[in-house]
């Protein structure tokens, strides 16, 4: 059965506040969708109560974490640090990735979120195995049976192709041919990349969004009441492995 909200009885306790141009509307059902990313729906969830959820259009997204490994087999977890008006002044350092387009598969969209955002080539990058993640389970709609959700991408890079640069490795510049944006992608230790924590913090300035990790949207679940998803995703798998 797909999940699907309903309207919401008149009378009915509302958890949730609706303004439409400043003005407190009592609404039943109300959606706000895009033909490029999905609805956005606020209305009676099947369990009875009221809230707003978000649909994607395409089925999710997918992200790309390049890796390396040291000859001692320490792995380096490449992210990008960017700076976005909804997480606050201060950049953060996250994985690329982004929506799925409407006619792409998962494997096509990270190749072109990859080269939109870094410039790296990835159309090599093999898919982790694991459940498809949910950025927030309590607002996403994403049934992982049917393949939906964030699919995680792996792409080893040649340790040799690194070098030490601002408390982080970055690409040497004779790897830096046809990479757009590699000036923003740091390799961190992969411990490092899944705290959000690194020596970036007096260097460049990097804090994680919202004192949660960089990659942390990939593990499945919310944080907090909402709980987290204990079975394995893709992220958990790549950094057990």
């Amino acid at each position: 059965m797909s999940f699907a909200m309903s309207d919401i009885a008149e009378g009915s306790k509302r958890g949730w506040t609706v303004r439409i141009n400043g003005q407190e509307q009592q609404v039943a059902h109300i959606e706000i969708s895009s033909s490029q990313y999905g609805a956005l729906e606020y209305g009676r969830r099947p369990e009875g109560y009221d809230a707003w959820v978000f649909r994607e259009k395409s089925g999710g997204g997918a992200v790309t974490l390049p890796y390396a490994k040291s000859p001692n087999g320490e792995i380096y977890v490449g992210l990008l640090l960017e700076t976005r008006a909804n997480m606050g002044p201060v950049p953060v350092l996250g994985a690329m990735g982004g929506f799925v387009n409407q006619g792409e598969s998962h494997a096509q969209a990270q190749a072109r979120r990859a080269e939109e955002e870094s410039g790296l080539d990835t159309g090599k990058a093999q898919e982790l195995p694991g459940v498809a993640g949910n950025c927030n389970r309590a607002f996403f709609v994403a049934d992982a049976n049917a393949g939906e959700g964030i699919h995680a991408y792996c792409l080893e890079i040649e340790f040799d192709c690194l070098q030490e640069d601002s408390g982080a490795l970055r690409l040497k510049e004779a790897a830096l041919i046809g990479h757009k944006k590699a000036s923003d992608l740091y390799f961190l230790p992969w411990r490092e990349a899944v705290r959000g924590e690194s020596r970036l913090d007096r260097t460049v300035g990097h804090r994680p969004a919202s004192g949660r990790p960089p990659v942390a949207w990939l593990q499945g679940g919310t944080q907090g009441s909402a709980g987290t998803s204990t079975r394995n995703t893709p992220a958990d798998l790549f950094f057990l492995k």
